[in-house]
């Protein structure tokens, strides 16, 4: 649900996901290019949460475990990309390494079922 919901974000609000990893873009351009990443990434995550809804449905735990630990790469990138930003290690970047380790634990856990 949480991937989802962050899917939604970008995809509705994408100033509001972009300042989140830290992208403040200063230029109408910029601004303009920044907002159609935002709706890339925001699918992407959509496309995420419907697949493991699917294999929730499904039954198939550890196929949605093999899909929530790949994900971790996609929160380690995240992250990557937020200490990038002008804040840096200080816009809340302590809180998406700390969602990356528990994506990673339940991909695990899910794995082991």
């Amino acid at each position: 649900m949480t991937i989802f919901a962050l899917g939604g974000l970008a995809i509705l609000s994408p100033a509001v996901a972009a300042e989140s990893l830290g992208v403040l873009p200063t230029t109408s351009e910029g601004r303009t290019v920044t907002s159609k990443a935002m709706v890339f990434l925001g699918i992407r995550d959509v496309a995420a949460a419907a697949t493991m809804f699917w294999f929730y449905r499904e039954g198939k735990e550890r196929e949605m475990g093999v899909l929530t630990t790949a994900w971790t790469l996609v929160c380690v990138t995240d992250t990557w990309v937020a200490t990038q930003g002008p804040k840096g290690w200080d816009a809340g970047i302590w809180t998406l390494c700390g969602g990356a380790v528990v994506v990673a634990f339940v991909g695990l856990g899910l794995l082991q079922s």
